[in-house]
């Protein structure tokens, strides 16, 4: 099952929103009648955005724009507004309608509180309000995210509860219990965000979007490429000093990750001569090492052996590699690597 990250509750972006739009709706409190019409066009604008939000961490963006005329016009995309409008109207009219008491009002409650995460997923990526309502898209995508949709209910509880809270406090507390209702708001829709992430590769939904973390990566990797290209430029130029400077390089630029390791690794064995690639092993099998990640360097210096002949690693971590080969009961590896250090021993000075 996907892991579902609610890191993005603490975006900057949000508590800054949340701050500025907490102020003010407590402005047009003290506007007066006109107060409650800019009050109205204030939170039609903060849901406005919240879909927007929700998109946005959907399609992957760590970080992403603030408020703008777009994001926040109350009038702008009809439906989605309305969406919100929708839901707001029904839990106000469970909630004190004289026609519904006892268990229904709560069963009608929840119901409605429970379908929302959903319908407002739905919303925000497809902008159709007939897929939003629609009961069978609703059990499909509540099917699909399983227990992760749970864990949802669960944090749209808790800040719902918070958002009670404050309600409570004194007067002159009242902006920030403003500022409060505002992000708990906001959270709701960087949650539900976070969890279609999460099943971006299982649902429907979001076939087509654009994955900026992958992009971002990729971007990386086309980076990294063209610096190993240099490289072997060098190497096919009878200069394997000045390629093996650029490789350390670009690893030192990445900040020595056993991913660029990886990756670099991986490159190099497509050279004509892979000898290369297993000079590389020598320092990634250390940091491997140093990572707790034994087995995988064990293997490695294992692999980068049968390349070259001349793969030697230092002979104290020769011996290390040696001693746990035997461990694992690996002793013709060992007995080889246990030569090497020995080897290495003697050709030192």
């Amino acid at each position: 099952m996907a892991a579902v990250k609610f890191s993005a509750l603490g975006n900057s972006t949000v508590i800054v929103t949340a701050i500025v739009y907490g102020f003010l709706l407590k402005l047009a409190m003290a506007a007066g009648l006109a107060g409650l019409l800019l009050r109205l066009l204030i939170t039609l604008s903060l849901y406005r955005y919240g879909y927007a939000v929700l998109r946005h961490v959907a399609n992957g963006w760590n970080e992403f724009p603030p408020p703008d005329i777009e994001s926040t016009n109350p009038v702008g995309q009809f439906t989605v507004v309305m969406h919100s409008v929708l839901f707001g109207t029904l839990l106000y009219l469970f909630a004190t309608t004289p026609f519904v008491d006892g268990p229904l009002r709560w069963v009608l409650l929840v119901a409605v509180a429970a379908v929302f995460p959903a319908s407002a997923a739905i919303m925000a990526m497809t902008r159709s309000a007939g897929a939003a309502l629609s009961p069978g898209g609703l059990r499909a995508l509540i099917g699909d995210l399983g227990a992760d949709y749970l864990k949802l209910l669960v944090v749209s509880l808790l800040l719902s509860a918070f958002t009670a809270l404050t309600s409570s406090w004194p007067w002159y507390l009242g902006i920030f219990a403003e500022m409060v209702s505002v992000w708990t708001t906001l959270a709701l829709f960087l949650a539900t965000g976070a969890t279609l992430r999460a099943h971006r590769d299982e649902l429907d939904l979001m076939e087509g979007l654009d994955d900026a973390e992958q992009r971002e990566l990729r971007e990386r990797q086309d980076g990294w490429q063209k610096i190993l290209d240099r490289a072997y430029a060098s190497v096919r130029s009878g200069l394997p000093a000045q390629a093996y400077r650029t490789v350390k390089e670009l690893i030192e630029s990445e900040g020595d990750s056993l991913e660029v390791y990886q990756w670099t690794f991986n490159g190099m064995l497509a050279w004509d001569d892979q000898r290369h690639a297993a000079m590389l092993g020598e320092r990634f099998a250390k940091k491997l090492w140093d990572a707790g990640r034994k087995h995988d360097a064990l293997e490695l210096a294992q692999r980068c052996r049968k390349l070259s002949p001349s793969f030697v690693p230092p002979a104290a971590f020769a011996a290390e590699l040696a001693a746990y080969a035997r461990e694992v009961g690996r002793h013709r590896l060992a007995d080889d690597l246990a030569e090497l250090a020995a080897a290495n021993r003697q050709a030192a000075p």
